[in-house]
């Protein structure tokens, strides 16, 4: 226990500012500081065996036991799934070619060919044609903006939906602001600012633009799968104020998902009169895969919808955890109840899986501490697993 606590929490772990990484550094390092290693006889660190602790020897000996290792490590001498390793290729490529891209000089166009100004004014024509309008809240249902009296305590889901539309209209006004200003610059109208120049290279290569990450959600995604998960977000929320609060939130939609979070507890407080720092989650699969399957909301907190599993998957007969299928890298989740519940206690037996924006190691720490990247810890009825 010495051991794992200086080298997981003090030398590894005082790099690590995530408490759910650390978590997975020390579930790690369980696999060599145990007490089975040094009592049984070349003690299997792998399931294939091809790791093992040798027998005490010679020098020579132990030079010869480290030939016949791998020369690549594979996952399993970390506890981790094959899947691992192809996730890691597939970041490596991706940095590979990023870095390709931000070298590549700009080539004068062959004969017949598009130039790199009208290819990205081409590109700003079809990305104004298909922004989604602002949201504006035309109707007063339950649950949306200006459906309650002015002199009433805003409901905590209509807090939020403000605060989110807000939020959409200051991204809105910078993706079209810039593209009206990049097609001006590109056509000599005003002057090619470093920001504008940032973007034009963006476009170039398929990627969204500083300018509009700084003040959007967190997202990974290509320009061309980014606009269209821009495009179902706005139409989450404009479904939410024309209608009314849903029956099943998008989790991936929101900005800021703890807020959300944060409003489903104070909406069970007042509802039930208790103090909402005594409240907190309960979490059930249910089996319904999508929100559109769900007519209407639980009677207590909210259905969630939105969220993937990584490096696991949801076993649909048993109803627990499993080990994910080899060569799928995600896989997607069925709705589950966030139920608020008073002086509840995650069970200690169940799997807290940490719930993360994205799948990105990286995040800026908060004032709570949490990376911003951070959202919640729900738990699963799966005994707890070193490979999770």
């Amino acid at each position: 226990q010495a051991l794992s606590y200086v080298t997981g929490q003090i030398n590894y772990g005082g790099r690590v500012t995530d408490a759910m990484d650390r978590r997975c550094l020390i579930a790690t390092l369980e696999r060599y500081y145990r007490p089975d290693i040094l009592k049984a006889e070349n003690y299997k660190l792998s399931v294939s065996g091809a790791y093992y602790v040798p027998d005490a020897g010679s020098f020579s000996d132990l030079m010869e036991y480290m030939k016949v290792l791998p020369d690549y490590d594979d996952p399993e001498v970390f506890g981790m799934h094959d899947n691992a390793n192809v996730a890691f290729q597939l970041r490596e490529t991706e940095r590979l070619i990023s870095e390709c891209l931000s070298i590549q000089p700009r080539e004068q166009p062959r004969e017949g060919e598009l130039t790199a100004e009208a290819r990205v004014d081409q590109m700003c024509d079809s990305l104004q044609a298909r922004l989604p309008k602002p949201l504006v809240p035309k109707y007063a249902k339950s649950g949306s903006i200006d459906s309650r009296p002015k002199t009433s305590l805003p409901d905590s889901f209509t807090t939020v939906l403000e605060q989110e539309v807000d939020r959409f209209q200051v991204l809105a006004s910078a993706l079209t602001r810039s593209l009206v200003e990049l097609k001006k610059a590109i056509k000599g109208v005003v002057v090619m600012s470093d920001e504008l120049e940032s973007m034009f290279v963006a476009l170039c290569n398929n990627l969204v633009p500083s300018l509009w990450s700084k003040v959007s959600y967190l997202s990974l995604k290509p320009l061309g799968a980014w606009m269209e998960d821009h495009i179902r977000r706005v139409r989450f929320f404009q479904l939410w104020l024309n209608t009314g609060t849903p029956a099943c939130f998008w989790i991936s939609g929101f900005f800021f998902p703890q807020g959300f979070l944060t409003a489903a507890l104070q909406s069970h407080a007042r509802m039930y009169r208790c103090a909402v720092d005594t409240l907190s989650f309960s979490f059930t699969v249910r089996v319904m895969e999508t929100g559109d399957d769900v007519n209407h909301g639980p009677e207590d907190g909210v259905f969630v919808d939105g969220m993937f599993l990584e490096g696991a998957r949801w076993d649909r007969k048993q109803k627990k955890l499993r080990p994910g299928v080899p060569g799928q890298l995600l896989s997607s989740v069925p709705i589950v109840h966030f139920r608020p519940r008073e002086n509840y206690d995650l069970p200690p037996e169940d799997y807290h899986c940490p719930l993360y924006k994205t799948n990105e190691r990286a995040g800026v720490l908060s004032t709570t501490g949490q990376s911003t990247n951070f959202i919640r810890e729900p738990s699963s009825s799966t005994p707890v697993c070193l490979r999770w």
